[in-house]
C-alpha cells in the first residue's frame, strides 16, 4: 500500500511540474528538466562552401554548422551570452499567409540559411525577422534572394529544436547588389566621450534585463542613424529611429528633440546622422529600446 502510494505521489508531481519546457516567447524558460548537454548528439554535415571573393568577413564570424552545433548546446528556450556573426548562403524562406501585408509595416523576412552554396546538407540555420543593415527595414524583397550569400549579426536560440536567431537580428554583409545600393558602407561611428556609452553597451544592458524591464536611470548613448522608422511627427514632435555604433544597433522610440522639447521637421533627424541620445534602455523582446528620452547632440545641421 505504501509502495502504490508513493507511485501515485510521483505521478502527482509529473503532473503539477511536468517536462514539457516553456517555448521562448519573451524571456528563457525553465530548464532544470533538460538533458545534459553532452548528451547532444552532432551528427556531421558536408563541407561548407568557399567564401565569394572580394567580401569582406568579420574577425570571428562562424559559419551555419558552427552556429547550428553552437545553438544545440543551449536548453529550450536560452539565448546564447554572445552575439555571433553567422555567415551562409540563402536557401529559402518561411512566409507565412500574412507576409504579404506584414511586411511594408515591419519589413522583415523570414529566411532559411545554409553552409553550402547548393542547400544541400542536413543543417540549416533559421535567420527569424531578419531585418536590413543595422536593423533597418527592408524595403523590397529584392533585398534579400535565394542564392544570396550573406552574414547576419544576431544571438542564437533554441525554440523547441529549431536553431534560429533571437531578437535583433539582421543582415550586416551581402553579396546582393541591390542590398548594397539600398544600404551604403556605415561611415563609421566616434567612441563613445566621458559619461556617454556605445550603442553596443547599451545593447548589453537591455538584454540584461526580462523583456518589457525599463532602467530607472538614464544613460547617454553615442551612435549613427542608419533608419528612420517612423515619420510621423504627430501632435506629440516625437520620432522613432535607429542607431548604431557598426556593430549593433537600438531602435530609439518615440524620442524628443533638443532640450526634450517637439521635432519642428523630419529634416531635424537624417540617415547618417551622428547623435547623442538621453534615455532610459528597455528590453522588448530582445531589442535594445532607448525610451522616455531625447536628443542631446547631433551632427545635423537642421538640428
Amino acid at each position: 500500500m505504501r509502495k502504490s502510494i508513493l507511485v501515485l505521489a510521483a505521478l502527482a508531481t509529473m503532473v503539477l511540474f511536468g517536462c514539457k519546457e516553456r517555448a521562448y516567447i519573451d524571456g528563457p524558460g525553465d530548464n532544470s528538466h533538460n538533458i545534459p548537454l553532452d548528451s547532444i548528439p552532432v551528427e556531421p554535415d558536408p563541407d561548407p562552401s568557399p567564401d565569394p571573393e572580394g567580401i569582406a568577413i568579420p574577425e570571428g564570424t562562424i559559419d551555419v554548422n558552427e552556429a547550428v552545433r553552437l545553438t544545440k548546446k543551449l536548453h529550450t528556450g536560452q539565448v546564447s551570452a554572445q552575439k555571433y556573426f553567422i555567415k551562409g548562403w540563402v536557401k529559402g524562406f518561411n512566409r507565412g499567409d500574412s507576409f504579404d501585408s506584414d511586411f511594408p509595416k515591419y519589413g522583415n523576412d523570414f529566411v532559411y540559411l545554409s553552409a553550402r552554396q547548393d542547400g544541400q546538407g542536413p543543417k540549416q540555420f533559421y535567420a527569424y525577422r531578419l531585418l536590413g543593415k543595422f536593423g533597418a527595414k527592408l524595403p523590397d524583397l529584392e533585398c534579400v534572394k535565394e542564392g544570396d550569400f550573406v552574414i547576419i549579426s544576431c544571438y542564437l536560440t533554441n525554440y523547441n529544436g529549431v536553431y534560429e536567431s533571437s531578437g535583433a537580428c539582421f543582415v550586416y554583409v551581402s553579396n546582393n547588389a541591390h542590398f548594397n545600393e539600398v544600404f551604403p558602407e556605415f561611415p563609421g561611428c566616434p567612441a563613445p566621450g566621458e559619461g556617454e556609452i556605445s550603442v553596443t553597451e547599451a545593447e548589453k544592458i537591455a538584454l540584461g534585463m526580462a523583456s518589457k524591464e525599463t532602467t530607472e536611470e538614464s544613460y547617454k548613448i553615442r551612435g549613427v542613424v542608419t533608419g528612420i522608422t517612423d515619420t510621423s511627427l504627430s501632435s506629440y514632435g516625437n520620432l522613432t529611429f535607429n542607431i548604431s555604433d557598426g556593430l549593433s544597433y537600438a531602435t530609439c522610440y518615440r524620442i524628443m528633440g533638443k532640450d526634450n522639447k517637439k521635432f519642428t521637421d523630419l529634416n531635424q533627424v537624417a540617415v547618417g546622422d551622428t547623435v547623442l541620445v538621453n534615455a532610459q534602455i528597455q528590453n522588448y523582446n530582445g531589442t535594445c529600446e532607448p525610451v522616455k528620452g531625447y536628443v542631446e547632440e547631433s551632427t545635423n545641421p537642421n538640428f
